[in-house]
């Protein structure tokens, strides 16, 4: 399973913009493109939008593309909002190899925590690989919260993740609770700095608002 991720930045105008989003999503829903589209919080910068779709294959993707290209209403969707979009960062391609629940049926207003850095040169990929599954698998042992992993495979590559959703800030809260009251969890999670390059391990949360 593939997720494919577009960032952009807008200008916050979200009583204009919700409009669109929902415009957006109805007709990709129409055409069996199960997109997602998410509000950034924190960690994000204000106004940050994420639409993000799993797809089977990159060829998966290339068919939905042109369903799209070909639709009425789509070319003058995206005409609309980008008026409101004041840059975008590179669409980058992750490929799953934990998890892979990311679709449409994702209830609105859910939120995601993204945990994720970028790995040094010269980093054992495989080994980064091992140890972010045991990780994730430690910490569904610990929270009690899936956890999928993912790593980019286009964009900047090398890019390593790990993906938990809750259904409102509360679960949140609770399961780093959780987390940071586990010494085996908190030596685990520090072992990431065998892999990742200084200054790049970030945690992000986005919430579904299409």
């Amino acid at each position: 399973m593939l997720l494919f991720n577009r960032t952009i930045q807008t200008s916050g105008d979200l009583p204009a913009i919700m409009p669109l989003l929902q415009e957006i999503t109805a007709i990709t829903k129409a055409n069996d493109v199960p997109m997602n589209v998410w509000v950034g919080g924190n960690g994000f910068t204000a106004g940050t939008a994420i639409f993000s779709v799993g797809y089977e294959s990159v060829a998966a993707r290339a068919a939905a593309t042109s369903r799209l290209m070909a639709t009425k209403g789509w070319w003058e969707v995206n005409r609309k909002m980008r008026e409101h979009v004041l840059s975008s960062d590179p669409d980058i391609i992750m490929n799953f190899v934990r998890g892979g629940s990311l679709g449409a049926a994702i209830p609105v207003g859910t939120i995601v925590q993204t945990s994720q850095f970028q790995l040094a040169q010269g980093a054992d990929f495989m080994g980064a690989l091992k140890w972010a599954n045991e990780f994730a698998e430690l910490h569904t042992k610990v929270t009690g919260v899936e956890a999928s992993i993912v790593h980019t495979i286009y964009g900047v590559v090398g890019g390593m993740g790990m993906i938990t959703g809750f259904p409102n800030a509360e679960a949140i809260d609770a399961s780093r609770a959780k987390a940071t009251a586990s010494a085996e969890w908190m030596t685990k999670y520090f072992e990431a700095g065998k892999f990742a390059m200084a200054g790049t391990v970030i945690a992000r949360l986005m919430t579904k608002v299409a």
